[in-house]
């Protein structure tokens, strides 16, 4: 059986080209690198003006990547001046994506922006701006130490309940979305969140930069590849 297709969300700014700026697909490579080194298959979505229809059909699974701020709008708020790299259009396509990837049951890993992204759409709010939480040694490097609640997914996914991560994010989840469970914290910052009803599982750190030196990080696109690959079966097996 092929490996899991893993569906990998991307950035969409606009970028210098041979025809002057133009709005373009972007998208370092440790997401889809991580992914492969789980044993997936990653295809990038282009984050399209217009989201077609079926737009996850073939694939096993859904990475939400990082990136710019959502636009305040989506909870209600007015941006304030720290609000960055909002679009839109990747606003409206990975809203999308989550929509048809819950309505699928495919598994998701949601990863800095997209765990703020569940976090809005479940109807939860964001800090837009939070001070201290963007280190300045390299991403490959942890930052801190998070608390991993005993009972959860993630713990049993790193076999424990303390867990070194990067921290790259000046947001956080404010008000808690609905049908979400905290499961691990930096303090009062909400740095995992999971859904099992929906086979979710969302992390506020970077563990793209952090899987070839982490075990724990690598960890979290193991489980990813195999949830996706538990549905891949699953799916076959009702054919």
């Amino acid at each position: 059986m092929p490996a899991p297709l893993i569906a990998v969300s991307a950035e969409r700014s606009e970028q210098r080209s041979a025809f002057g700026p133009r709005d373009s697909t972007l998208q370092v490579l440790n997401y889809a690198d991580a992914v492969v080194s789980a044993g997936g298959r990653p295809a990038i979505l282009p984050a399209t003006e217009t989201v077609p229809s079926d737009l996850l059909e073939g694939f096993d699974g859904l990475l939400l990547t990082g990136g710019g701020d959502l636009s305040p709008e989506m909870y209600g708020q007015e941006p304030d001046d720290s609000v960055y790299g909002v679009s839109v259009f990747r606003d409206r396509f990975e809203t999308a994506l989550v929509a048809e990837a819950q309505q699928r049951g495919l598994p998701i890993l949601a990863i800095c922006r997209g765990l703020q992204l569940i976090n809005v759409l479940r109807g939860g709010t964001l800090i837009q701006n939070l001070e201290g939480h963007w280190q300045t040694r390299p991403s490959h490097e942890p930052d801190h130490e998070i608390a991993v609640d005993a009972g959860s997914r993630l713990a049993e996914v790193i076999g424990g309940t303390v867990m070194a991560v990067n921290s790259y994010h000046h947001q956080a989840a404010a008000t808690l979305g609905q049908g979400l469970r905290v499961t691990a914290r930096s303090g009062e910052v909400v740095e995992a969140f999971e859904d099992p009803e929906n086979d979710l599982i969302a992390v506020q750190w970077h563990p793209e930069h952090l899987f070839s030196t982490s075990a724990d990080n690598h960890a979290l696109f193991d489980d990813l590849v195999a949830r996706a690959s538990a549905h891949k079966e699953r799916k076959l097996a009702n054919v």
